[in-house]
């Protein structure tokens, strides 16, 4: 038997008739080759046979080239070890030195300490032990799995040290290591693939997992994942079916039991372009919320799109590809096989809740063997609603009515709710109490219930909770406009389907679980882990995070103590938070968050202008406005009033060795706003031992609304006009006699003030809401006289709604519930809560009463330098210098009515600010005119001449001063 030669890089030798352990630990005889067969290297370059004789020496170098051929044929084909890896490409002399540098591990590596401490134990050979690492000669890669050969330091020979435990995943071939079983499957359980976990593994510094090997465990973990799963959902609709006649649920003729459900399609793509190329469809228990069945759709398969395109036979693979039809004809297509599948179960889904979707209410109809009834999904129908009353709100224009903001929408949505909630399982009553949303919302109680109207209970003092400033809808064309939008929901065939108040939103919670494990921003329908993503979700809702663990299991694979003990950890978590979820306190605490979020959001909106909008494509350069010169500026402002800024209040803080005389007053008008008049006026001192109130009569008629509120009412009797409160006439004296009186009260107040102390005397006038309502009107009413007397005397005033919003802020635990909330601001809500009682509020005596038993004589034991430094404290100047501001800052923002503000262009604020700092809509008309574009961007965007701040006049938002600008352009001829 001849052997070929092997040539060493450094010359030539044969193969030597000696035992060569070779670097995987197998033995190799090598026969001794005849003197004739020995070769040498002439002169000339080649090789020639002699018949020296063999000797030690010659043998170790034949040794030598034996190992050198086995270091050539591993730098040919590297570690072509790992499961179904080619042999890499041929590697050049230049990198021999580092692949034998490379023997030595390096990096991270993942060990199951149990059966890397086992393999250490003692050597397979002598028996001896343990085997140190440090004695590691080479290593073998698995994917994340290692076999280290290591030298046993007793006998020298090597042993095989593998860091991770083996399963048989077939019949045959080698057995697979279970890290990389497990990781396929934590791949698939935190929706991700191979790309995402070798980014992980990478970082770590450990070895990476090829595609083979990923795919190859993938489909072993899918596999094992899909029989969990659909063996869960035969268990629960068995449990479903036996739990049915344990409550006494008969079955039909064909033996099959009835079980409502609820059924929802899902799609593994964003947006409403319904071209997804996947989706699965769930039928979900309505009492246990598990799934009871479920199945998939695959458009697509790149195995035999592949084929196809290639004009080649596929090979053979497992094909999901189950759907040829449109997207839109998944869901009807899914919910007939899983209804027509039912009966194999000895079950028939009777009644089902759902969207809208008639198109598979009708399929399932004419397909399915049995007879089934359908229900409205209650969530879908308020969204519909939702959607429909934001396209009113959008498309359609309602001249001199009250604006369909998303405060009122949001409003009826909830009535709707209530409306259907409080009637469950009644059609004619649903019918009745969604034909009374629209008209109580209006201001009409005559058809309302008084289980729900606040109205009935209490007509004088009812507000509306949610629509804004608690005022009735006006208009006719918006009425009639709703009428006919709820009027839809009232018919007969809609109570019926809506009277049951079920919904599918444990299918829309299974999409969220799905949409875990199969994100929509990536694509998995190409091949069957689409299918396996799906079953992770469908076993994690009716498992809860077990079905990791018993996955494993079904794999001949321990999970070990850390994955059963986070598995129910978080399976303990999900359960705690469904429960935390479904109670009273979270969902109020959750609408309460969404409202303030709405809120925050429509004043930043409205601060910031229009930021974002479909084509809004206003750009604006304000580097233009450079070419406005300080003299052009200086002319651009003598044609406009003089720039005006809003008083600021000095900062006032409580001083011990002053003493503070609080006298506490209110007042009631004929209306809201600048026009309002006095009707009465009340106060009294800290003591409540002095108090003051008079009526006023007004020189117009007191509105509707605030007549509603403060029950003060005008008759005219014989020619003269009356004041009656209750239906009682009072007293009434002259506006400027009842200011005469009120002064001589604050002055006799600070004359008793006096003579009790040496101190220096600080009055303040306290009221509730003062600061927004009461002392302007006051001020405004009572002319430049009253406002002079007051600064002599040195009063200032307050606001004690400042002082508990500050207060509940704060979290006063005297202002605290028992269930850790707090009452409301208001002067009713404070009383109620404090004194369990409640008082004849908006009497103006009887409220001063009122707020001074709150302050004074309640629980909250406040002192005055907490009521000093907390209840915004500013001088009579300063109030009287606010209110002129205000006046006239009002006075110019009618100028820009049916202008650039109401109904487009400008927002209030906007259209305030511009007011405020002394500009009208005829000023900007001006500058336009003469300045041009560039002129107006630099009277509103540049900080004025004569001030030496460096913040704009109005503003430098390029997206307002577009437009205006815009407005200007399209509206106003140079």
């Amino acid at each position: 038997m001849k052997f070929p030669y092997v040539y060493s890089m450094v010359g030539s030798v044969s193969l030597a008739a000696a035992n060569v352990n070779d670097k995987e630990g197998v033995r190799v005889v090598l026969p001794s080759p005849s003197p004739a067969n020995h070769v040498k290297r002439s002169a000339n370059g080649r090789f020639t046979k002699h018949g020296a004789k063999e000797t030690p020496k010659s043998l170790e170098h034949m040794r030598r080239g034996y190992q050198n051929y086995i270091a050539k044929r591993k730098l040919e084909f590297g570690n072509c070890i790992d499961e179904n890896e080619p042999p890499s490409k041929r590697e050049t002399r230049s990198t021999q030195a580092a692949t034998e540098r490379e023997a030595i591990p390096r990096g991270t590596r993942f060990i199951d300490l149990d059966v890397f401490r086992e393999s250490l134990q003692s050597c397979i050979h002598c028996q001896s032990g343990p085997l140190s690492f440090y004695n590691v000669t080479d290593e073998v890669r698995y994917g994340l799995a290692s076999t280290f050969v290591i030298k046993c330091p007793f006998c020298g020979k090597t042993n095989q040290v593998k860091t991770s435990g083996q399963h048989r995943s077939g019949k045959c071939g080698p057995p697979a290591f279970d890290i990389n079983t497990r990781v396929a499957l934590g791949c698939l359980h935190a929706s991700i693939g191979q790309t995402h976990i070798n980014n992980v593994l990478s970082t770590l510094n450990a070895p990476t997992l090829n595609s083979v090997t990923f795919k190859l465990r993938e489909r072993e973990v899918g596999k094992a994942v899909e029989s969990i799963a659909k063996s869960s959902c035969q268990n629960c609709l068995t449990m479903e079916k036996n739990e049915a006649l344990q409550n006494g649920v008969k079955s039909d003729e064909g033996n099959l039991v009835p079980i409502p459900c609820s059924f929802d399609m899902g799609w593994q793509r964003r947006g409403k372009g319904h071209n997804s190329r996947t989706g699965q469809a769930a039928v979900v228990s309505l009492s246990s919320g598990k799934v009871l069945d479920y199945t998939t759709r695959t458009k697509s398969c790149r195995f035999c799109d592949w084929a196809k395109s290639t004009g080649k036979q596929p090979k053979p693979h497992d094909c999901r590809k189950n759907h040829v039809a449109s997207s839109k004809a998944m869901e009807p297509d899914a919910a007939v096989e899983l209804f027509n599948r039912a009966p194999t179960q000895g079950v028939k889904f009777s009644i089902y809740t759902g969207d809208d979707d008639s198109t598979t209410e009708a399929h399932i109809r004419q397909k399915v063997a049995y007879d089934v009834e359908k229900f409205s999904d209650i969530i879908h129908m308020k969204r519909s609603l939702t959607t429909r009353l934001y396209n009113l709100g959008q498309n359609a224009k309602f001249d001199n009515c009250s604006p369909l903001s998303q405060k009122v929408i949001n409003h009826l949505v909830k009535c709707f709710s209530y409306a259907i909630a409080q009637n469950k399982g009644d059609s004619k009553g649903i019918q009745v109490a969604l034909r009374c949303i629209v008209p109580h919302a209006f201001g009409d109680h005559c058809n309302c219930a008084v289980t729900w109207c606040g109205f009935k209970s209490d007509p004088a003092s009812y507000k509306h909770k949610d629509l804004p400033y608690g005022k009735d809808l006006h208009g006719e064309k918006l009425q009639s406009a709703l009428n006919n939008i709820f009027k839809d929901y009232c018919t007969d065939a809609v109570a019926e389907k809506l009277a049951p108040m079920t919904n599918s939103q444990r299918n829309e919670a299974l999409n969220s679980v799905v949409g875990s494990k199969n994100p929509k921003i990536r694509f998995y329908g190409g091949s069957n882990s689409n299918d396996f993503r799906i079953a992770c979700g469908i076993a994690q809702t009716n498992l809860r995070y077990s079905y990791v663990s018993r996955t494993l299991e079904a794999l001949n694979i321990e999970p070990g103590n850390f994955c059963l003990k986070y598995g129910q950890k978080m399976t303990n978590q999900v359960n705690n938070d469904k429960i935390r979820k479904s109670s009273l306190d979270f969902k109020r605490g959750r609408a309460n968050g969404h409202r303030q979020n709405c809120s925050q959001t429509a004043r930043k909106e409205a601060r910031e202008g229009k930021t974002y909008e479909t084509g809004i494509g206003l750009n604006l350069d304000l580097n233009r406005t450079s070419t406005v010169t300080s003299s052009t500026m200086k002319e651009i402002e003598s044609i406009v009033p003089e720039y005006t800024t809003r008083p600021l209040a000095k900062p006032f803080k409580y001083e011990e060795n002053k003493v503070y005389n609080i006298i506490i007053f209110d007042t009631e008008t004929t209306t809201t706003g600048k026009s309002a008049e006095l009707c009465q006026l009340s106060a009294t001192d800290q003591s409540g031992m002095h108090q003051f109130s008079t009526y006023v009569l007004p020189k117009q008629d007191i509105d509707y609304f605030a007549s509603r509120v403060n029950r003060l009412k005008i008759f005219n009797i014989n020619g003269e006009r009356r004041l009656f409160k209750d239906n009682k006439e009072v007293s009434t004296v002259p506006l400027q006699e009842a200011v005469l009186k009120f002064l001589s009260f604050i002055s006799q107040s600070v004359d008793r003030a006096k003579s009790q102390t040496n101190k220096n005397i600080e009055t303040v006038l306290l009221g509730h809401n003062s600061s927004i309502f009461d002392t302007p009107v006051l001020l405004r009413n009572s002319g430049t006289h009253f406002t002079e007397r007051l600064q002599k005397m040195d009063i200032c005033f307050a606001d004690s709604l400042t002082l508990f919003k500050t207060l509940i802020r704060k979290k006063l635990p005297c202002l605290q519930n028992s269930d850790g909330t707090f009452p409301k601001p208001n002067q009713s809500s404070l009383y109620n809560f404090l004194f369990a009682k409640s008082f004849e509020a908006h009497d103006a005596l009887e409220d001063v009463l009122a707020l001074r038993k709150i302050i004074f004589e309640s629980r909250l034991e406040l002192s005055l330098k907490t009521i000093i430094e907390n209840s915004g404290v500013v001088s009579a100047a300063h109030a009287a210098n606010l209110a002129k501001y205000l006046d006239h800052r009002h006075l110019l923002m009618q100028s820009f009515k049916d202008n650039l503000h109401h109904p487009q262009y400008l927002k209030k604020n906007m259209v305030e600010k511009i007011s405020g700092s002394g500009l009208s809509f005829d000023d900007l008309k001006m500058v336009y005119s003469k300045y041009g574009r560039e002129g107006l961007i630099a009277i509103l965007s540049k900080p004025p001449t004569s001030s030496s701040s460096a913040s704009p006049r109005v503003s430098n938002t390029p997206l307002i001063l577009a437009t205006i600008v815009k407005y200007f352009e399209e509206k106003i001829r140079q």
